[in-house]
């Protein structure tokens, strides 16, 4: 469900940056997703909101 909410956003040219702390997950796939995501412009992880206002400007 989460693909497909981040696909309308892709889809729909609307940024966005998810603010989070995700070192603590150990997941390989999540890690290359966010890798991935973060080489866009569309969807960004960010560790703060400063950077996320970074991101988006």
């Amino acid at each position: 469900m989460a693909g497909e909410i981040l696909q309308k956003f892709s889809n729909y040219r609307v940024r966005l940056a998810i603010v989070g702390e995700y070192s603590k997950y150990n997941s390989k796939s999540l890690t290359e997703f966010i890798y991935e995501s973060n080489k866009g412009k569309h969807i960004n992880f960010v560790h703060s909101m400063d950077e996320a206002l970074q991101v988006l400007s």
